[in-house]
């Protein structure tokens, strides 16, 4: 069965990147184009109207392929997996829709996709504590853990949504929050001890998408899908218990979560920036780095802390 998830996993990443192409051209035709921030860099101006909304693609084959095998091999980790994906995906389609309507680089409001990630994030974490209840976090590189007891489940609420809030800031230069994604993915997943046929379902789609996102991007994924990402990486890992390795595996996302925070917190307190410009990727390109070099050095790093978080499974 395990040959055959795999195989069918196979033949969806094939099939997305003979796909992509076509789907991009459907999009240029409506006029389905990305609305940059006013907020953002300058440098990003020429990528106004690029297609967005690509994540929708990956989105449909991470849930098809997950629900696949909740059925076939009976793995309750993945109808977790398959309804945050949808869930979460479905608020990003919603803000890039309202987006392209009113033309402009605001879809939701901040408060309206606020509360629809607390809401879901509500049932993910129902779901998980039926189907693999528990109340723990594992410490990295020891064999104990902590018991949140009955905050358990306001710690998970928060930490999704705090995932699905990282993935999304992390998305703004082409290919940094794909090829991101998939380091995490592999990392987080490798720490749980899933099979290469199971990580290939929350991978492959996604790269399928990369080949089409890297610079200069064709295609951007929209919150229809870094917000799905998050949704994927933070509901693995609480259904495992590795909330905290993901401060290793998702290091990048994180750490791009934080940077505003911290410029944020800052600005508001001492009426000065830490950065250039929040989230950090862009303090970067305000330093004068390309993407090119942003990008594989965040890679990079996102790796190498992957391979430390390895070390700390005991």
């Amino acid at each position: 069965m395990e040959r055959l998830i795999f195989c069918i996993t196979l033949i969806t990443f094939i099939v997305l990147l003979f796909l992509y192409p076509i789907f991009i051209k459907w999009l240029k035709k409506r006029q389905f184009g990305q609305y940059i921030r006013k907020e953002g860099p300058d440098l990003h101006n020429y990528k106004q109207g690029t297609p967005t909304m690509g994540g929708i693609l990956f989105v449909f084959a991470i849930f098809f392929l997950s629900i696949l095998t909740y059925f076939i091999q009976k793995e309750d980790l993945f109808l977790i997996i398959g309804v945050a994906t949808l869930l979460f995906g479905f608020i990003g389609f919603l803000d890039d829709y309202l987006s392209i309507k009113k033309k402009d680089s605001t879809g939701l409001t901040a408060i309206q996709k606020l509360l629809m990630q607390f809401l879901f994030s509500i049932l993910i974490v129902y779901l998980i504590s039926i189907l693999n209840p528990h109340s723990i976090l594992k410490i990295p590189f020891t064999t104990k853990s902590l018991d949140l007891k009955f905050f358990y489940p306001l710690w998970g609420i928060i930490y999704l949504t705090g995932m699905s809030n990282a993935t999304n800031l992390t998305d703004g230069i082409d290919g940094l929050s794909a090829g991101t994604y998939a380091i995490s993915a592999l990392f987080t997943a490798l720490i749980t001890g899933m099979n290469f046929n199971h990580i290939s379902i929350l991978i492959l789609p996604v790269i399928a998408y990369l080949f089409y996102n890297i610079k200069p991007a064709k295609i951007f994924m929209g919150d229809t899908g870094s917000l799905a990402l998050g949704g994927i990486l933070g509901s693995i890992a609480l259904y495992y218990s590795v909330e905290l390795f993901t401060i290793l595996t998702c290091f990048i996302f994180i750490s791009e979560m934080f940077s505003v925070i911290i410029q944020v917190g800052s600005f508001k307190i001492r009426k000065k920036r830490v950065f250039l410009m929040a989230p950090i990727h862009h303090h970067f390109e305000l330093k004068k780095w390309s993407e090119e070099r942003i990008v594989l050095t965040f890679w990079t790093i996102n790796f190498l802390t992957g391979i430390v978080a390895l070390g700390g499974v005991l």
